[in-house]
C-alpha cells in the first residue's frame, strides 16, 4: 500500500497520455517533409506536453518526494518519463528530486530513473550521455537509428547495471513497424555512435531549452 494512492494513479493516467500523443503524432508526422506543417503539430503536442509536466510537479510538490513507499515504481517511472518529454528546466527539478531519494533511501527510490534523466539532460546540455539510453534518428529518407556520444563506452553497461538497466541494446519504436527498423536484426556491434550536428540540435533540442 502506497502512502498517495489517487496521486499514484493519476500519475500512470497522465503518462498513459503522454505516451498515446507522442507515439502518435511521431506514426503520423515521421516522415512529414513540411516543415511548417510539421512544427505546427509538434507546437500542438508540446501544449498538451507542458499541461502534463505542471501536473506532474504540482503532485510531486504535494508528495515532497517521489519514494515508492509514497506513490509507488510505476508512478515514479511515469514522474520521470513525463520529464524526459519536457523542457531542460522540468528535468532539472526531477532528476534533483530523485537524486535526494536516492543519496536517502536506495532501497525506496525508483533508481532506473536516473540513467534517463540525466542522459536527456546533458544531450540538451550538449555534453555526452553517461549510459547510452538516449537514441536519435538519421534524417528520411534514412531513418537509422544512432547513439549519440557516450561517454567511457566501453563502461557504459558497468554503469547501467549499477541503476538497474539493462545492458545496451537497439531501440524499438512502437510508432514504426518492426519493417521499418532493420536495426533489430543486426549485432549492436554495428552501431553508429556519434555526436548530434548543429543542425540535428537546432531541430530536435532547442525547442527544449526552457
Amino acid at each position: 500500500m502506497v502512502k498517495y494512492p489517487e496521486y499514484a494513479k493519476e500519475l500512470k493516467d497522465l503518462l498513459k497520455r503522454d505516451q498515446q500523443a507522442w507515439r502518435t503524432f511521431w506514426k503520423d508526422n515521421n516522415k512529414v517533409q513540411d516543415q511548417p506543417l510539421f512544427k505546427t503539430k509538434f507546437e500542438r503536442v508540446r501544449k498538451g506536453q507542458k499541461k502534463r509536466s505542471v501536473r506532474m510537479l504540482e503532485i510531486l510538490k504535494d508528495i515532497n518526494e517521489p519514494f515508492m513507499s509514497n506513490i509507488g515504481a510505476d508512478a515514479a517511472q511515469a514522474i520521470s518519463v513525463i520529464a524526459v518529454h519536457d523542457s531542460i528546466s522540468i528535468i532539472r527539478q526531477v532528476l534533483a528530486a530523485f537524486m535526494k531519494c536516492y543519496e536517502r533511501d536506495q532501497a525506496n527510490t525508483y533508481i532506473q530513473a536516473i540513467p534517463s534523466l540525466t542522459d536527456r539532460l546533458l544531450l540538451l546540455e550538449r555534453k555526452p550521455q553517461r549510459y547510452g539510453t538516449m537514441w536519435e534518428s538519421e534524417p528520411s529518407p534514412s531513418n537509422e537509428c544512432f547513439l549519440p556520444t557516450v561517454e567511457d563506452f566501453k563502461n557504459v553497461n558497468k554503469r547501467r547495471k549499477e541503476f538497474g538497466i539493462e545492458p545496451l541494446r537497439w531501440p524499438k519504436s512502437l510508432a514504426m513497424p518492426e519493417s521499418e527498423q532493420p536495426w533489430l536484426q543486426r549485432p549492436l556491434s554495428e552501431l553508429v555512435m556519434r555526436d548530434i550536428t548543429d543542425e540535428e540540435f537546432e531541430k530536435n533540442y532547442v525547442n527544449y531549452i526552457e
